[in-house]
């Protein structure tokens, strides 16, 4: 075989060689913006769950792996606040609670007449039986948890508080100190909000408005 033969076999692999590299390459670009349109189309709840099981893929766990996970955290979660009405409605307390579900939060919804005297952002000592078999729900978990505090719009007439905001952010705050102190929670996982008399859920205008209104919420954050 001549080396004029040899050299135009070798030309024509070469050339085979980068028309396969050019196209895989024109391919994948073609893929990556088509995706990235794909992306931009989407809610931000559908993006950022498919980012995250990319980010999963990209660490070497399978698609299957990442939402069988994610599976067994919802229903992980799901029977948690099954077990807190359970736990309310054996304690007699079901109609001084409330629980409610969402793609983003657990919420559970405690009447004040359960936690605290009026006025006062100290734990009754009835309340503690409540919550402590809320914290072991809250234990089997790995879930942010925000204490919120909210009041009727009755002013504070005398006590430690200026304002029904200051009550409610203490009420907050006494019962993260419950969980963290005395149930040895982590306390990196709590967040305390007061929001006063402004969220109401009833009107302010009876006594059983202000009732409903004079609440804490344990908000159970799920993470998506």
């Amino acid at each position: 075989m001549s080396s004029d033969l040899v050299n135009h076999e070798q030309d024509s692999a070469i050339e085979r060689i980068w028309t396969i590299v050019y196209s895989d390459m024109i391919t994948n670009l073609m893929l990556f913006f088509l995706m990235l349109y794909a992306l931009s189309r989407m809610g931000g709840d559908a993006r950022q769950e498919i980012m995250q099981g990319m980010e999963e893929k990209f660490r070497g766990k399978s698609a299957v792996e990442f939402r069988a996970q994610k599976v067994l955290k919802d229903v992980k979660e799901e029977e948690a606040a099954q077990r807190v009405s359970s736990l309310m409605e054996k304690q007699g307390v079901s109609k001084y609670t409330q629980v409610e579900i969402n793609e983003k939060q657990i919420k559970i919804t405690l009447n004040i007449p359960v936690l605290f005297a009026s006025g006062n952002a100290d734990l009754a000592d009835s309340a503690k039986s409540a919550l402590s078999g809320v914290s072991n729900i809250l234990r089997s978990v790995s879930n942010k948890v925000i204490i919120e505090g909210h009041t009727d719009n009755l002013p504070v007439s005398q006590g430690l508080y200026a304002s029904n905001w200051e009550l409610s952010v203490a009420r907050a705050y006494s019962v993260i100190e419950y969980f963290v102190q005395e149930r040895r929670l982590d306390p990196s996982r709590f967040i305390a909000a007061g929001y006063g008399e402004y969220r109401p859920v009833a009107p302010n205008n009876t006594p059983e408005g202000r009732a409903a209104n004079r609440r804490i919420e344990i908000v159970m954050v799920r993470k998506r």
